[in-house]
């Protein structure tokens, strides 16, 4: 009797399943470092509409680029085709923690910017006009 699966459907899924770990990954962590796909594609020494390839699943990049972009986005290259389990279970649960700090660090940080940009303490001083000229801080 015939398996179900062939050995080219197993290899199907798992092409697939590397894919989109890595498309999903690579946009995350670029969107993370706020670059561009261009600037991406200059530091990992690619083409703009490659890293839009494989951003988009449709293009896998050879083991040589996918180092570059690797090192173009400050991680190792098996960290782009982790899943969040793998990477929950290879830094360990202390790690989940860390990286939640971490956050709420940076968030505290860009509430407390914006508070400062909002805060009607630090708005200009209101512009008055008289007889068609404008005067400031009256």
């Amino acid at each position: 009797m015939a398996n179900c699966f062939s050995r080219m459907d197993f290899y199907h899924v798992l092409v697939t399943e590397l894919h989109r770990l890595l498309f999903r990954n690579m946009k995350r962590y670029r969107k993370f470092l706020g670059i561009t796909q261009a600037e991406l594609a200059e530091k990992a020494g690619i083409s703009v509409g490659f890293v839009g390839e494989v951003e988009m699943g449709r293009k896998f990049p050879s083991p040589e680029k996918l180092e570059g972009i690797a090192k173009a986005l400050g991680v190792r290259a098996f960290r782009l085709l982790m899943g969040p389990e793998d990477v929950t279970d290879a830094m360990g649960p202390d790690a989940v923690y860390e990286t939640a700090e971490k956050l709420k660090a940076r968030l505290s940080n860009e509430i407390d910017q914006f508070v400062k940009e909002v805060d009607p303490k630090n708005k200009p001083p209101p512009v008055y006009f008289h007889n068609g000229k404008r005067l400031r801080g009256r």
